[in-house]
């Protein structure tokens, strides 16, 4: 983004780091409820992006350590799956819907796949004679 850093989490925004008109650096952090936003001013955009990632994490994971807070929110592709959120485990409704949908889509992508094939050539027919009274009587000569 230019000079400034922005990070997003779960498909939005959640805190952005951007130099400002004096000088400094603005922070700008809306990591729960949008009630819930924080402006402070940093030194460098690499100190306001350690606050911003720090202070996130904590809001975002209360539950875990700090640094494991920050590795998980901050990762894009963890090499190893992390543990669940505890009290996030999908109900039985859940794991059947998840089910359900990758289902349907594994119809949906035969489906598309077999439009995709490409046409059969069409029959042969044999070619029919053209007589110069029907065109004429079609026409509305009659």
């Amino acid at each position: 983004m230019g000079s400034g850093w922005v990070l997003w989490w779960s498909g939005r925004q959640i805190a952005s780091v951007t130099p400002g008109k004096d000088g400094c650096v603005r922070v700008h952090l809306d990591a729960r409820k949008m009630w819930e936003t924080k402006n402070v001013r940093a030194a460098s955009i690499p100190q306001g992006k350690r606050y911003a990632e720090r202070w996130c994490a904590a809001r975002l994971y209360p539950e875990i350590r700090l640094r494991a807070a920050v590795a998980r929110m901050v990762d894009d592709n963890p090499s190893e799956p992390l543990p669940p959120l505890p009290g996030l485990s999908p109900t039985p409704e859940q794991s059947q819907q998840a089910r359900r949908l990758a289902e349907a889509g594994t119809k949906e992508l035969e489906r598309v796949n077999e439009a995709l094939e490409p046409r059969k050539p069409p029959v042969e027919t044999k070619p029919r004679a053209k007589d110069p009274m029907k065109a004429w009587a079609r026409g509305g000569r009659v």
